[in-house]
């Protein structure tokens, strides 16, 4: 449950950087199912969804989404 004006945190994966797809394999192989959707999809889903990107921060692995509903 997200209180009204409240942000969520979540991260993705960056099929662009070199770890992610061992990173992506290994997480198959524990049971996982796992989705290498580029990043400007995300950011197209969400402002087409009118979700209020408020902060991105890129990781060695993940890509970091603060976002506001």
């Amino acid at each position: 449950v997200l209180k009204p004006e409240g942000t969520f945190i979540f991260d993705v994966l960056n099929p662009s950087l070199p770890l992610s797809e061992n990173w992506a394999i290994l997480e198959t192989y524990l049971g996982a199912e796992v989705f290498l959707e580029p990043l400007p999809h995300w950011d197209s889903l969400l402002r087409g969804l009118n979700i209020n990107i408020i902060n991105q921060q890129s990781g060695e692995l993940f890509h970091l989404y603060q976002v506001r509903l």
